[in-house]
Formats: structure tokens, C-alpha cells, sequence
């Protein structure tokens, strides 16, 4: 039993009178610790929402009967206008004696969801239920299997160019599939704001030195490129790799199943991304010079999220035809999911091809210039190129 991850639920506070709030909690395994932010987003969202840091100790923490209690502090408000966090000098009307500084927290883990209550030295008070929200199973998204020609013929008459992106998958010899997830979730961290802080400095000193590879952290797009470029080199990020082509995709789903491989199935992920960013992407509501929120990993609220990152240093972008998806959420088909079945549209759609294709789609892909050494310039990617084709 433990507490690292994503949780998410509800939670009333008690001031004057009781406000409901959506609730978000991201916690980290650091040394002996859980630790965190708390975001509490007032609903409708139209009162002062709040991040606040929490840390539970392990010794604080009973791994038999899931009792646990904790510490707030460095209590913040989350601005009105794009849910960034701001400073309560630029919220005058909340008077200063009423602003929490500290505030403890105990509640109970059980069976994936978290029950407890809060209270602020300031007498605010307050009671929680979360769920677990990290994707830690297989996926159980509908899917549908599907032969390689029928896929061709599908993608070519069923899906507008640039209004759909894709996403090839290995798939798991058993136990069922993997789940979307970026490479910054599956390493078991929640906290985007850690990540920030911490992490993203110590990336930039070390890929500064590099003479092709100069980045101004004060531009957003900038800030964007080095995200994408150390997620095209194997570093966690919150980013998911997607492609505007069905073809590239199909390679990354094959590319690394053996040969002789035949038994179970790839995946391929298509994703309306055009109407995704039209009716719920919360960054295509905000005002675009706030778009510097995404990027700079300031964005608040739940977010899955549509990015075309600049190629700085990433000679691999332009052949893939790479765009990227931005995640602080953990489930991203559980998110898909339930926002779909509150527009009552399918946004996610995903194809299970067949391992004993292998040979035949990656002669076709070959035919049409998708290799290791289009994808990959450079010496890495024609020898990729040669084993694939001479071994």
C-alpha cells in the first residue's frame, strides 16, 4: 500500500458557508516522505481557487490500516483568468489575516480512494474523497482488430488529413495492453510543479552544453523545444509523441517486434485532435498569450493538451511529422473517456494490427521512405535501417 501517484475526487470546505471543490492531489515518493500539491479548484470556478504543498511522512503513514496524517503550508491562489498560480497581493479583496499559512490534513487510504479532512490555522475546514487516478493497470479502452489493408483503407477514407494524429503502441505479449501514458507518469511522479523546479533546471544545465542545443526557458516555445527534444532522447517528460501520419505511426508499433514474432497484436491510437482542441482543450479558451502557461508547466487544471513544438537541436520532429500531447493527468483514456461521454463524441479510436504482419508492413513502409533512417538522421538511424533490412 502506498500513496505516490494521482488522486482525484471532491472536496467541501467550511468558512462561513460550504463551497464544493474539485480536487487534486499529486504526490512523489521522495526519500522518506510523500510529497506534493493539493489543488483545490472551486466549482463553478468562479471563487479564489488554491495549490497548497503537503507532505506525509512514512512514519506518519500505517501501510496496514491506510491511516495517515499530514502537513500543508505554502498555501498560493490560482488566477481567475488562466488558472496559473499567482500571488495574494493581486487578490486585495481577500483580507491578509484570513490567508492560510499552514494547515494539517489526515485521512484514510483504502482500497484506491483516499477519505480525510483538512483544517488551516486559519479555521478553514474541510472534508475529501479522491480516487486513484495513476493508470497503473492495462488499458480496458474499447479497440478494435483490424488487418493491415483494412487499416490503409480506413485511415485513407475515413480520417481528414491534420484533423486526426496518431500514435503506434508495442503491445504487451500478455496481460492486455499498455495504456497511453507519458514517460514522466510511468515513472511513478505525479508533481508536475517537483518537475519543474527541480528537474527541468538540471535538464537544461546538462543539454546547454551541447552547441546545437541553446535554449531560452523565458520563451515559451523555446521552453517547448526542450521538452521535446529530451523526450525524443529517452527523458521522462509529460509529453505523449503523436504523429500526423498513420504510416510513421505503424512503424513505431512494429519497429521493435522480432521477426519471427506471431503471435498478438499493435496498436495503433487515432485521435480527433481537431475536435478535442475545439470543444474541451481548456488552453484553446484561454486568451493565446497566456499559451506560455502550457509550456511552462504553470497550468493548473486537469489537462490534456495540443502542442507543436519548435525542432531546436531535434533533427527527428520535421521526418515524423511529430506533434506532441501535454498531460498533467495521469489516466489519459479514462480522461478521453469520460469527456467523450459528456459531448457524446468519440475522440479516441484505437486499431489492434496483428504481430505476423510485421514483414509484410515494414516492406510497404519501407517502399514509401518510412525507415530508421528517415525517421532517425544520422548514423544511428541508417544502421537501424541496415539490421532491420540485412538481419
Amino acid at each position: 500500500m502506498k500513496m505516490n501517484g494521482q488522486w482525484m475526487g471532491n472536496a467541501s470546505a467550511t468558512t462561513t458557508d460550504t463551497t464544493n471543490y474539485l480536487c487534486m492531489l499529486n504526490l512523489d515518493l521522495k526519500d522518506e516522505s510523500y510529497e506534493g500539491r493539493v489543488l483545490l479548484f472551486y466549482l463553478p470556478f468562479q471563487k479564489v481557487s488554491s495549490v497548497a504543498q503537503v507532505k506525509i511522512n512514512k512514519n506518519d503513514f500505517d501501510s496496514n490500516n491506510g491511516k495517515f496524517t499530514g502537513k500543508l503550508y505554502k498555501f498560493l491562489p490560482l488566477r481567475f483568468e488562466n488558472y496559473t498560480v499567482g500571488r495574494w497581493e493581486d487578490f486585495p479583496a481577500i483580507p491578509k489575516n484570513q490567508i492560510p499559512e499552514t494547515g494539517k490534513v489526515e485521512g484514510c487510504l483504502k482500497e484506491n480512494k483516499v477519505t480525510g479532512k483538512f483544517e488551516t490555522d486559519k479555521k478553514d475546514y474541510g472534508e475529501f474523497t479522491l480516487d486513484f487516478y495513476s493508470s497503473t493497470e492495462p488499458s480496458d479502452y474499447p479497440s478494435e482488430r483490424i488487418s493491415w489493408e483494412d487499416f490503409k483503407n480506413s485511415v485513407l477514407n475515413n480520417v481528414p488529413y491534420q484533423k486526426f494524429i496518431f500514435r503506434g503502441q508495442v503491445g504487451r505479449k500478455s496481460g492486455g495492453q499498455w495504456r497511453l501514458r507519458t514517460s514522466f507518469h510511468r515513472t511513478g511522479r505525479a508533481d508536475i510543479f517537483r518537475y519543474k523546479d527541480e528537474d527541468i533546471p538540471t535538464l537544461y544545465r546538462y543539454i546547454s552544453a551541447f552547441p546545437d542545443c541553446k535554449f531560452d526557458l523565458n520563451n515559451p516555445l523555446e521552453y517547448g523545444a526542450l521538452l521535446a527534444l529530451a523526450q525524443h532522447h529517452g527523458y521522462p517528460t509529460p509529453l505523449l509523441d503523436w504523429t500526423y501520419s498513420p504510416y510513421v505511426a505503424a512503424y513505431f508499433a512494429y519497429a521493435d517486434i522480432p521477426k519471427d514474432a506471431v503471435d498478438g497484436y499493435v496498436r495503433v491510437f487515432i485521435f480527433d485532435v481537431d475536435g478535442w482542441v475545439n470543444e474541451i482543450d481548456h488552453m484553446s479558451k484561454i486568451n493565446k498569450k497566456d499559451f506560455k502557461s502550457l509550456i511552462h508547466l504553470d497550468f493548473t487544471l486537469p489537462s490534456f493538451s495540443y502542442l507543436e513544438p519548435l525542432s531546436i537541436g531535434n533533427n527527428r520532429m520535421l521526418p515524423q511529422q511529430s506533434v506532441s500531447m501535454f498531460s498533467s493527468i495521469d489516466d489519459i483514456e479514462g480522461y478521453i473517456k469520460s469527456r467523450g461521454k459528456e459531448k457524446n463524441h468519440e475522440y479516441l479510436k484505437i486499431y489492434d494490427l496483428p504481430v505476423k504482419d510485421k514483414t509484410k508492413v515494414m516492406r510497404e513502409l519501407d517502399c514509401m521512405g518510412i525507415t530508421a533512417a528517415s525517421l532517425f538522421p544520422g548514423l544511428d538511424g541508417v544502421c537501424t535501417a541496415l539490421k532491420e533490412k540485412y538481419f
